[in-house]
């Protein structure tokens, strides 16, 4: 009976205990200190060797929890926390999670007293929140976010603030993939660089990063000496930079660049470049595996080039696995248009490999992810059109704020100068000036409007001849499948035949989209590209050799397809009559406007002299004189040392 009592009373006792140091109440000083030292704790465990992001999402926890058990609470801090949590760059989490914890760190920041307000943390807030919507593909949200931002940033004086708010621009300009904001991109990138090259990366390191990186991305596929040279610019600055994923992008995109362009002094790519291209991707997967980062798109990123190698080595097994391990990491990460490029991958895989059901199940899956996405880009633009408007907008106001700035200074000094002298005067010039300042607003307004809707035209268009290519590329792959099923010859040539006529068409909408003009084709590089597709084809590329004479000459898409067209079968002519038995040969094509208007064209070849090969009574022959006809051309043959054709077309003014 003593024992029981001697427990009841050790029992109350330490309740009493507990109950008095629950209502002991933390200093809100004590509190900040507290939930800092969680926050350094949380971001060590970001960087390596120590890298753990269970760990450092446990003392973010730790860091917010303790702001959110204590009253009052500390709206700012655990702002800033999940703004660090929610980092684009650095950050080991999904896209999804990311957006969800900025939401979170967003709604606390609403919570500030209005009198306590933090612009500079609004502003990283929108920057940050408005980057992982735009890789989420919200493009509407992400603009609006970030135009918030940079109303804020009209107000920054400091020369780090202003650097910053150049540096973001550059980067989301860059990330948004639209040609005028790449414009933008690289001046407000190259402005922000400048300034913090001089600051060193030791103090300035994932700046330098985000700068070196967009940078890099721009000239990918405009450059690839300027790849290069900023991917070198990187090296050093990974020395401060902690965090691994940024170390794994380095080396991923170091090891693409490898396998795809020649290194500065190279013609060729070598064995030995292949190879450490392949070292530099697997070390680049071999640091997300080591550190268990699951979340980053750089994994099947990675996972795609080396089956991109694996193609390329015949080894079609191995990159049909890559392909796929490539494509489940997209889709676990929801990235529903690399997930697409995936399929077109696998299609063509299996296409080299002969497997024609699989390769023809993994096109039609393209073709029908490419129309969705073509209805959702289109019906996308629609929305956004009013939202980049007030983007570009905002670039101008806030350099026209600028300008306005300087007038006034310089107004000023005129006004304080010239004030004894005439004040009536000075009256009437504001009054002038305001005057101009409203039609120069009117104007430029307009003019931006303009500027805009030809820019949104001429994307659209490119996309088009995108698209249309896209298309007809899958038309020639079925033509290749179906070909591949068949066993008569003539039938098989027949198809081939078509498929090059396909591709002749093809070629001019690739040109087309990836050249700077909308409206014509560059005909010296379209012809080569011609040509050699047509050799490739027929698996003649050792054997015939082509000369190409002519300089550059632009011709409207009306004259180029039918002209392509009319090469095409010409060259197929050339190459099944004019050099039998397997004899080498040489076919010479020359092109030149002459200046009556005159569009003179020659093929030739130094074969058996085959005559007539134009006017017989087959497909090849009637496509080759309705096409002259619908160029008002004439047509002459000549035998002698082999077959020339000769062709004089009337050209348009236009053209």
């Amino acid at each position: 009976m003593n024992k029981i009592i001697l427990v009841i009373l050790l029992f109350a006792i330490c309740k009493g205990y507990s109950q008095n140091h629950a209502v002991e109440k933390l200093s809100s000083a004590a509190v900040l200190k507290f939930s800092n030292t969680y926050l350094n704790k949380a971001l060590l465990f970001q960087e390596i060797p120590q890298y753990n992001r269970d760990s450092s999402a446990y003392y973010y926890d730790k860091a917010s929890k303790i702001l959110q058990n204590n009253s009052p609470i500390q709206y700012e801090q655990l702002a800033s926390i999940y703004l660090k949590r929610s980092n684009n760059i650095t950050c080991n989490y999904k896209l999804t999670g990311l957006d969800s914890l900025a939401g979170i760190g967003w709604s606390d920041l609403t919570k500030i007293p209005q009198y306590k307000q933090n612009s500079l943390l609004e502003y990283n807030f929108l920057i940050n929140w408005a980057s992982i919507k735009l890789e989420l593909g919200e493009h509407k949200q992400s603009l609006a976010l970030f135009t918030k931002a940079l109303t804020l940033a009209e107000d920054f004086k400091n020369p780090d603030l202003a650097a910053k708010n150049l540096m973001n621009k550059g980067v989301f300009y860059e990330r948004y993939h639209l040609e005028e904001e790449q414009k933008l991109s690289i001046e407000n990138l190259s402005k922000s660089l400048s300034y913090y090259q001089k600051i060193g990366a030791a103090k300035k390191p994932l700046e330098l990063f985000s700068i070196y990186r967009s940078i890099s991305n721009y000239y990918t596929e405009r450059s690839s000496d300027s790849v290069y040279h900023y991917l070198n610019k990187i090296q050093p600055v990974l020395k401060y930079s902690k965090n691994p994923i940024i170390h794994a992008w380095y080396y991923v995109v170091l090891g693409r660049e490898l396998i795809t362009s020649p290194v500065h002094g190279q013609s060729i790519i070598t064995k030995n470049q292949y190879d450490e291209g392949k070292k530099n991707i697997v070390r680049a997967l071999k640091i997300l595996e080591t550190y268990k980062i699951k979340t980053s798109s750089i994994t099947p990123y990675g996972y795609g080039l080396l089956a991109d190698l694996n193609l390329r080595n015949k080894q079609y097994d191995l990159a049909i696995s890559n392909y796929k391990r490539s494509k489940s990491g997209y889709l676990f990460l929801k990235n529903r248009y690399a997930t697409e490029s995936m399929s077109e991958y696998l299609g063509k895989a299996y296409q080299q490999k002969g497997d024609s059901p699989n390769a023809l199940m993994y096109f039609k899956e393209y073709f029908d992810q490419s129309l969705i996405f073509q209805k959702e880009k289109n019906e996308r633009g629609l929305r956004e059109n009013e939202l980049q408007i007030n983007l570009l907008t905002q670039e101008k106001k806030l350099a026209y704020k600028q300008n306005q700035q300087i007038i006034f200074i310089v107004a000023l000094l005129i006004v304080v100068i010239l004030l004894a002298l005439s004040y009536r005067n000075y009256l009437l010039k504001q009054k002038s000036n305001n005057q101009l300042a409203l039609v120069n607003n009117d104007l430029e307004s307009k003019n931006l409007l303009l500027d805009k809707k030809n820019a949104e035209n001429e994307l659209l268009l490119k996309e088009i001849h995108h698209r249309v290519k896209n298309n007809l590329e899958v038309v020639s792959s079925l033509l290749a499948l179906q070909s591949a099923q068949i066993d008569d010859p003539n039938t098989k040539e027949a198809i081939t035949e078509g498929q090059n006529r396909v591709n002749s068409i093809g070629i001019v909408h690739q040109k087309l989209y990836q050249g700077a003009n909308l409206g014509t084709i560059e005909m010296k590089d379209y012809l080569l590209s011609l040509s050699e597709s047509i050799l490739y084809s027929y698996g003649e590329k050792e054997r015939i050799d082509l000369k190409l004479e002519m300089e550059k000459i632009d011709l409207e898409i009306d004259t180029a397809i039918p002209l392509g067209l009319l090469i095409n079968e010409l060259m197929t002519n050339t190459i099944k009559y004019a050099f039998p038995k397997g004899k080498k040969g040489t076919i010479n094509i020359k092109l030149e406007k002459q200046n009556n208007n005159i569009l003179h064209l020659e093929v030739a070849d130094y074969g058996i002299g085959k005559s007539d090969i134009t006017q017989g009574t087959g497909f090849g022959g009637q496509l080759i004189s309705l096409l002259t006809q619908q160029l008002n051309g004439t047509m002459k043959e000549i035998i002698q040392n082999g077959t020339t054709l000769i062709f004089d077309f009337k050209l348009n003014n236009s053209a």
